[in-house]
């Protein structure tokens, strides 16, 4: 009632399809950052796990993606992520102290010591990697460590210290499996509608953006063929990859996930590297 009190005038914008639409819309909630929508701007607090071997600390909980390392995410669970990188940071003992300073963990051997002693690169470059590759799914050394762990705490009839371990483990699972999930949406698709008459609105989609779009009358082979070659051509051109999505990107992907969904009037493909 108080938004409808407010507003002045009301623009109306014809799409050629409901996907259009929710695109738009999607972009001007990102653009303008209206006061009464909430539910698409739960993006910007989301989190990122961050790896730069040029760094003291090598990881790190981020709030946006920057060009100082590589990222894994974004997560809405930043709590959990804290613990992620205690996990992290105990499996790999890894530095959790200003370089300046010197403290006991070294001694304790549950630090590598750069406070202490010059790491070498390839040392730092090879703990960086198999994080990464913990994370997405690659390895199970982090697993495989805590399960180590926890059995000799059981053992020693520790089992309440082995039960925590056990949380660690179903934690850093979950994880793996959300960057898979991540990973998983952060695809190519050529995606069509079905608008009557024998037109079709033909997507080419890639990490959440729509790189070209097109109506297409299928009575007509050239259009086809025009269409398979622009698309073809794109696809050359646009060979990034990444770990992780940017915030904004997300409420995009889901709206494309969902759609998806329902294929009455509608298909799609998947497009998989080295196809």
């Amino acid at each position: 009632e108080r938004m409808i009190k407010n507003i002045s005038h009301i623009e109306i914008i014809k799409t050629d399809t409901e996907f259009d639409a929710l695109f738009l819309e999607c972009q001007n909630i990102h653009r303008l950052k209206p006061m009464y929508n909430t539910l698409l701007k739960s993006y910007e607090k989301y989190k990122y796990i961050c790896l730069d071997e040029k760094d003291h600390n090598i990881i790190k909980i981020s709030n946006e993606i920057e060009e100082d390392g590589i990222y894994f995410g974004p997560y809405s669970f930043k709590r959990k992520l804290d613990i992620i990188k205690e996990i992290i940071i105990k499996v790999y003992r890894l530095p959790i102290c200003k370089r300046q300073n010197k403290c006991i963990r070294y001694d304790l051997d549950k630090c590598i010591g750069p406070c202490r002693k010059q790491i070498d690169d390839n040392i730092k470059h090879d703990i960086v990697k198999n994080i990464k590759d913990n994370l997405n799914g690659k390895s199970n050394f982090v697993i495989e460590s805590l399960k180590k762990e926890m059995n000799a705490k059981a053992k020693d009839l520790k089992f309440e210290e082995a039960a925590k371990i056990k949380e660690e483990i179903d934690l850093f699972s979950s994880i793996v499996r959300k960057q898979k999930y991540l990973q998983n949406l952060n695809r190519d698709i050529v995606f069509w509608i079905n608008m009557k008459n024998y037109k079709y609105k033909v997507y080419y989609i890639r990490c959440a953006k729509i790189k070209y779009e097109k109506v297409i009358d299928s009575r007509y082979p050239s259009q086809i063929e025009n269409l398979k070659t622009s698309i073809q051509d794109l696809m050359i051109q646009n060979k990034e990859e990444k770990d992780a999505l940017r915030k904004d990107e997300i409420d995009y992907i889901n709206i494309i996930n969902e759609y998806l969904k329902d294929t009455k009037n509608r298909g799609y493909i998947e497009i998989r590297k080295g196809e």
